[in-house]
C-alpha cells in the first residue's frame, strides 16, 4: 500500500487564497457612497497616492474653481483631514493624476476610508469618467471569475454595467 503525504494546511490555505482571490475580484461597495455622495473607488482596483507638501504649480485660479466631486478610497495609513494628496489612477496604457483634500476619514477595521474633495472643476468630470471605468473593468474582472473567460463578451457586460449603475454616479 502507497502512503500518500496529507498537509492539513493546503486545503484551509487554498480556501483562503480562493476567498481573497474572489474578495479582490468583487466590489460589494456601490459606486456613490450614501452619506457622502463620493464615488467609491473599486478596491480591487490599483490606486497609489502620496501627500503632497507644496503646491507650486498650482494657478490663482484654481483656487477659485473647486471641484464638486469628492472620491474616496481604502488606504492602510490614516491621513489627517486637510492634508493635500495626489493620487495615481492606471488605466489600460495611460495613467491619470488628481489632486485633492483629505475631508473625511473613517477607520474600517485595520485601513481607512479616505474621502478625498477634488482641487479643480476641470477633475470632477475626468474623475467620473475615470472612476466609471474602474467600475466597469472591476465588473468585467468579477464576470470573467464567475461565468468562465469564455462566456464573457465585453460590450454586453459593459452595457449590462452602464444600464444598472451609470445613474448612481453623482452628477457635476
Amino acid at each position: 500500500m502507497g502512503s500518500q503525504k496529507v498537509n492539513r494546511y493546503s486545503n484551509k490555505l487554498r480556501k483562503d487564497r480562493n476567498a481573497t482571490l474572489s474578495m479582490a475580484l468583487t466590489n460589494t461597495k456601490p459606486v456613490q457612497d450614501q452619506q457622502t455622495g463620493f464615488i467609491h473607488h473599486p478596491s480591487g482596483f490599483p490606486i497609489e497616492f502620496k501627500r503632497v507638501w507644496f503646491d507650486w504649480g498650482r494657478e490663482l485660479d484654481d483656487e477659485l474653481e473647486s471641484s464638486s466631486i469628492g472620491l474616496m478610497f481604502e488606504s492602510e495609513k490614516y491621513f489627517k483631514p486637510g492634508t493635500r494628496l495626489e493620487i495615481t489612477i492606471p488605466l489600460r496604457n495611460d495613467t491619470t493624476c488628481f489632486r485633492g483634500q483629505v475631508v473625511l476619514v473613517r477607520q474600517r477595521g485595520d485601513r481607512y476610508e479616505i474621502g478625498l474633495w477634488l482641487q479643480r472643476r476641470a477633475d470632477a468630470s475626468r474623475a467620473r469618467i475615470v472612476e466609471q471605468i474602474c467600475h466597469i473593468e472591476t465588473y468585467l474582472r468579477e464576470r470573467k471569475y464567475r461565468d468562465g473567460p469564455y462566456a464573457l463578451n465585453r460590450d454586453r457586460i459593459t452595457k449590462e454595467w452602464i444600464t444598472e449603475h451609470a445613474g448612481n454616479v453623482p452628477g457635476l
